[in-house]
């Protein structure tokens, strides 16, 4: 089994959104140890914001549900920043209920190729998969 599986939205040959879901769990140690053996929906994102709440960013979801469901697994989580109210009442509307506070740690490079770490206050979200 891959480490992650990559998910594009697509409306013919046009990529409309993408996320992916990381098989061994968030990267967060503490949420880890909180939900051990939960797969995490991460980096969803539907790239045109007039396309944003069409039902493309639930479909993604939807889709990664019914992959780890066919993976055996009995749930699945997300992390929504809290700067980022729309994602927390998507996936509550989806029935993922708020677990634990913690913050995301990434980084990336900018055009002059420097390094810059970001901190984002999180919770994660989970939601059971029935069979």
């Amino acid at each position: 089994m891959g480490e992650c599986t990559y998910l594009v939205a697509w409306d013919g040959g046009v990529p409309l959104g993408h996320g992916e879901v990381l098989w061994q769990g968030c990267k967060s140690a503490e949420v880890r140890d909180a939900y051990p053996g939960c797969p995490e929906i991460n980096g969803l994102l539907v790239y045109c914001a007039e396309m944003r709440g069409r039902g493309i960013g639930s479909a993604l979801i939807r889709t990664a549900e019914d992959r780890a469901r066919d993976r055996g697994f009995k749930w699945i989580g997300v992390g929504a920043g809290d700067d980022n109210p729309r994602a927390m009442a998507l996936y509550e509307r989806l029935g993922y209920s708020a677990g634990i506070r913690y913050v995301d740690v990434w980084s990336y490079k900018d055009d002059a190729e420097v390094r810059h770490v970001v901190e984002d206050p999180c919770t994660f979200l989970v939601k059971d998969l029935p069979g």
